[in-house]
């Protein structure tokens, strides 16, 4: 689960957009690249808690940035 590594779908194509709270904007786009490397193009479902409904999706491959695909409960 994504937690708070994601706060937004412009996060999963733009992982390098941090919010205006991170500390360390660096090593949070660092974090949520590597997140979204790990589990891109895998089965695993993620639940997005911060994406609007229905917030459970896999994460998609999207040019140099990611997408969320959701995925119906």
């Amino acid at each position: 689960m994504p937690g708070d590594v994601l706060h937004s779908p412009l996060q999963a194509r733009y992982p390098e957009l941090s919010p205006r709270f991170d500390v360390d904007k660096d090593a949070s786009a660092k974090t949520r690249r590597s997140f979204l490397e790990r589990y891109c193009d895998t089965r695993t479902l993620c639940c997005t808690a911060h994406f609007p409904s229905p917030s459970i999706g896999r994460v998609a491959r999207w040019e140099d940035g990611f997408r969320c695909e959701s995925v119906e409960p």
